[in-house]
């Protein structure tokens, strides 16, 4: 079962473009664009967002055992640096959907309005922070029978002397099947913001270490 939003590939060409979104942040009706940032972040915005998500997701690995790198850089992908309407309105900025009452017990929800009816399950879990969210999504990540595989993989190829970088990308590699409907470009751009998240060359995720 796919359990994350469709992801819109108008979000990161938005990013790094001048051209403005234009879309309110409660503008009513049905479409793709839904998914889109409601603006272009700044580059003053870029950097707080990388800052706030970094510290979450290193503890997240810490905790989880999942990959701190890769994870800030999904949070980007899916949340347009915390400009889309679900990142704005439910701080899920991993666009992580309802998992069911159970396994989100103690979570609200939020209603995505205006999600095309093809793409099914409109309903996400609402968190009071980022760092929540993060830490929600890396426990699912870390026991999820889904993703469960791939993350006790990642552990066993830090083991085995392989570098952060190569067994995160083996970890993203491996989830990407189950948490995107389009795997391969999924994991180009999130390798692209692990390797580049400002998009001037001055930072990288790799750092990123429990």
């Amino acid at each position: 079962m796919r359990t994350a939003a469709l992801f819109s590939f108008a979000l990161l060409a938005a990013i790094y473009t001048t051209v403005a979104i234009g879309d309110e942040l409660d503008r009513p009706g049905i479409g793709y664009w839904c998914y889109n940032p409601i603006r272009i972040p700044s580059k003053a915005d870029r950097l707080a967002f990388v800052d706030d998500v970094s510290s979450a997701a290193i503890e997240a690995e810490r905790k989880w055992g999942v990959p701190a790198p890769a994870l800030a850089a999904m949070t980007i992908v899916e949340s347009g640096f915390g400009t889309t309407r679900i990142a704005i309105k439910s701080n899920n900025i991993l666009a992580f959907k309802w998992p069911g009452d159970k396994i989100a017990a103690g979570h609200g929800k939020f209603v995505l309005w205006c999600q095309p009816k093809e793409d099914a399950g409109n309903v996400y879990p609402a968190f009071k922070s980022r760092r929540e969210a993060i830490d929600f999504v890396a426990s699912r990540l870390s026991l999820s029978k889904h993703y469960r595989a791939a993350t006790l993989a990642y552990g066993t190829d830090l083991k085995s002397g392989l570098s952060r970088k190569t067994a995160g990308q083996n970890w993203r590699v491996a989830i990407a099947p189950l948490y995107n409907w389009k795997p391969e470009e999924y994991i180009r751009y999130v390798g692209r913001m692990a390797d580049d998240p400002i998009g001037d060359g001055s930072r990288s995720l790799w750092s990123l270490e429990p």
